[in-house]
């Protein structure tokens, strides 16, 4: 029995330190997450848009009650494109704000194709509401939303304006670090008599659905998980890219404080101590840079005069270096002329020889 109480108070000890300790790293983290000027929790992941974009399908369906026979029942199949605008971090829920363009192709009344009398007719449409997303699975993603639907039809006859609420069901998948395949489809219950058609011929009942196939590339809306996985080349340029904008951003938001100090002391405002050391810090350590900057450039500077000497040297070489070669060349060729014409002289001499010669045997012929 002793040593059950002791080891459940070592296990109580135990259990209280490691709370202890949590609740001073939350109070830790808590407390670094505060932001010292607004007083108001730092935001880490900072909130932006993603953009998507691809085609889009709509079925649209028109019913007109009848007592003595059957419905009127008026359909038009469309095809188009859409437009998207999805939040990213935004709390409680992300919104989204799709947009498409269609054209109507293919109408039935009462299941019997109709051709239109009017060759340019055309549909735009509007769905907006908060955005719903799941992580279930890492490399399949699930999204819904809940919302506001508009639709402009023209037809053959009326300028349509259907108003209602609509429900969409997506899947998100990530092919890719920056590249992500869409597949959305949303159904819609409206009220189709907003339009000229409301005193001629109102419809009782108005539904349509839609199927989006599109995409999204955004370098911030980064996928952690995809099939195609990125690269350890890439990831250290990703890394890269990331920290050297952080340290811009950080450049920027000390700059930004550094000049509201020097503005304060400008206009006789007292500052506090750890302020003027902000300022002198900062003054110092622009100094510090400029006079880095101005040693950079003059070592930049002297290597351009080596490199300028080096070139000069070089040149100066290669033409020693041709006149040297055309100078050889030149006593080559008057070598070579030199030893024709003596050639030249030697043959001329035999010649005269020989020619000597003959007269002389010719003479003594002539003497005999």
């Amino acid at each position: 029995m002793k040593k059950l109480i002791v080891i459940l108070m070592l296990l109580m000890h135990v259990i209280s330190a490691a709370f202890s300790e949590e609740m001073d790293m939350n109070a830790e983290e808590s407390q670094e997450q505060i932001n010292p000027k607004t007083g108001f929790p730092e935001i880490k992941e900072k909130p932006f848009v993603a953009f998507n974009e691809g085609l889009a399908f709509a079925n649209v369906t028109r019913l007109e009650k009848q007592t003595d026979r059957n419905n009127y029942v008026r359909n038009s199949s469309m095809i188009g494109a859409f437009f998207a605008v999805q939040s990213k971090n935004m709390r409680p829920l992300n919104s989204l704000i799709r947009i498409s363009a269609f054209y109507p192709f293919y109408h039935l009344f009462n299941e019997v194709q109709q051709v239109p009398k009017q060759t340019i007719l055309y549909a735009f449409d509007l769905f907006a509401g908060p955005i719903i997303e799941t992580d279930m699975w890492k490399y399949v993603r699930l999204k819904f939303s809940a919302g506001l639907h508009y639709m402009y039809q023209l037809t053959d006859e009326y300028h349509l304006h259907y108003l209602g609420i609509g429900a969409l069901a997506g899947l998100e998948l990530p092919v890719a670090c920056h590249w992500t395949v869409l597949l959305d489809g949303t159904f819609s219950l409206d009220y189709p008599n907003f339009g000229t058609n409301r005193q001629i011929q109102p419809y009782d009942y108005a539904w349509q659905y839609h199927l989006d196939f599109g995409i999204r590339y955004s370098k911030r809306a980064r996928n952690q998980y995809s099939y195609i996985r990125q690269s350890e080349k890439s990831k250290a340029r990703e890394v890269e890219r990331l920290r050297l904008k952080a340290e811009k951003k950080k450049a920027r938001a000390e700059k930004a404080a550094v000049r509201k100090l020097q503005k304060k002391a400008e206009n006789g405002v007292e500052l506090t101590e750890d302020e003027r050391i902000l300022l002198e810090a900062t003054k110092a350590a622009n100094e510090a840079d400029a006079a880095d900057k101005a040693a950079r450039a003059a070592e930049k500077e002297r290597r351009r005069a080596e490199k300028e000497a080096l070139k000069a040297q070089e040149a100066a070489e290669r033409e020693a270096e041709k006149a040297r070669l055309k100078a050889e060349k030149e006593a080559a060729r008057a070598e070579k002329e030199a030893q024709k014409k003596a050639g030249t002289e030697s043959a001329e001499r035999s010649a005269e020889d020989t020619g000597e010669a003959i007269i002389g045997e010719d003479a003594e012929d002539s003497a005999q």
